[in-house]
């Protein structure tokens, strides 16, 4: 069963970059398959994500006493883009060597509670995150046969972002502000990929590590140094993960393809020192009422999947649609965690301008799973921190192009 269009399409067959808002702060399935294909080869792919993400404030029934009946917080994700570039030379028969530039993880959420009140319209409550990272990852592949193909690789990364939170359910951190200053950590990436040319067959398995920051970090309580303890460096460690690729041709025109991965999360955490001295000094202080805790983590790890078809209809064009499911990271609804992972569609379409070119856009519709809502704990006050009473039907929408040539 010969496929040969459809072997150029499948290995770039991820046309919209994976949005994970619902899954903690990654956006990008840090895919390594453009590194798979065949001979020399470059692609560029740019991506925007349309989210309508809100839910329902918590102390209703006193914002209700001050002439509040909108309780809606309104959209909470701002509309964001990325890009992802992959260059990839087959340097010898048996050894290649490529490039991948993305931007893995990244939030961009502003909330700002403003409802009409017997006082007029005023902030009661805002919280903006803002986090973005940029990834370049350097693989060398060693290929003992046509078949195989055995890659490791290093791994350049630069994290930075700014939280600022206001308003009664933050408590005495109500006025907090923290700017994470750009850092960049080293880690590496390994894995083996088996295919099959002339039957359409590709797996791959690849394992990337957890990568370091140290961030300096400024933090402020209403513009007012936060200073209890002196001043050092936060330790900051984004997620290993794992990723396992497989496509099959099912007919010389038709290709199936899935994907399976396992992202860290829960060992994934963001905790400020001069916020996190606030954190123990009041957990010593009321030791029955308070329990330790991040200023972002995560209770669980994230799983992912999907699975597509792909259809050659013609000569030059090719169809692709799949679905894919995640299952978010576990927390409890709130301002900055309203969803908790989703079920998407997409569609896409790949034309072949040139017997080496091709140009490619896709459509994705994302629906999210409601997170739990959980009641504020009034004995608990310092960690009021933005829950909701209740979440929206929350859904995204996101389109994007891609261009790859075979030289």
């Amino acid at each position: 069963m010969k496929t040969p269009f459809l072997k150029i399409a499948l290995g770039s067959s991820f046309i919209i970059p994976i949005f994970s808002y619902a899954a903690a702060i990654e956006k990008s399935d840090q895919s390594i398959l453009p590194f798979l294909e065949s001979n020399n080869y470059v692609e560029l792919s740019y991506a925007e994500l349309y989210a309508d993400v809100s839910g329902q404030v918590q102390n209703q029934q006193a914002l209700q006493q001050i002439g509040v009946h909108d309780f809606s917080t309104g959209n909470l994700v701002d509309d964001y883009h990325f890009v992802n570039a992959t260059a990839k030379l087959q340097i010898h028969p048996q050894i290649s060597f490529g490039v991948i530039y993305d931007q893995p993880y990244g939030v961009d959420l502003s909330y700002d509670y403003r409802p009409q009140s017997n006082f007029g319209r005023q902030t009661i409550e805002s919280t903006h995150l803002n986090f973005k990272s940029e990834n370049l990852s350097m693989l060398v592949g060693y290929q003992p046969t046509l078949n195989w193909n055995i890659y490791t690789g290093a791994v350049y990364q630069q994290f930075e972002g700014e939280l600022d939170v206001f308003g009664p359910s933050y408590s005495v951190m109500s006025g907090y502000q923290a700017k994470f200053k750009e850092s960049s950590g080293h880690g590496w990436l390994a894995g083996l990929s088996y295919q099959i040319p002339e039957y359409a067959l590709k797996t791959a398995i690849t394992y990337r590590s957890k990568i370091k920051h140290q961030s300096a970090v400024t933090e402020d309580i209403f513009d007012q140094a936060l200073s209890v303890i002196p001043s050092a460096k936060t330790d900051i460690t984004t997620p290993q993960s794992v990723s396992l690729d497989f496509q099959t041709g099912l007919t010389p025109k038709n290709v199936l393809y899935s994907s399976l991965r396992w992202v860290n999360w829960k060992d994934f955490e963001i905790q400020p020192r001069q916020f996190g001295a606030v954190v123990d000094l009041a957990v010593q202080q009321y030791p029955d009422l308070i329990k330790p805790f991040n200023l972002i983590d995560y209770n669980t790890d994230q799983w992912s999947a999907k699975l597509g078809l792909a259809h050659q209809f013609a000569d030059r064009w090719l169809g692709l649609t799949d679905v894919s499911w995640d299952s978010g990271a576990g927390n409890p609804a709130s301002t900055v965690n309203p969803s908790d992972g989703f079920y998407a569609l997409g569609l896409a379409g790949l034309y072949k301008f040139h017997k080496n070119s091709f140009i490619a856009y896709g459509l994705k519709y994302f629906k999210f799973n409601k997170a739990d809502v959980k009641k504020l704990d009034t004995t608990n006050a310092i960690t009021q921190n933005g829950t909701l009473s209740a979440v929206s039907n929350n859904n995204a929408f996101a389109h994007g192009i891609k261009i790859g040539y075979f030289f």
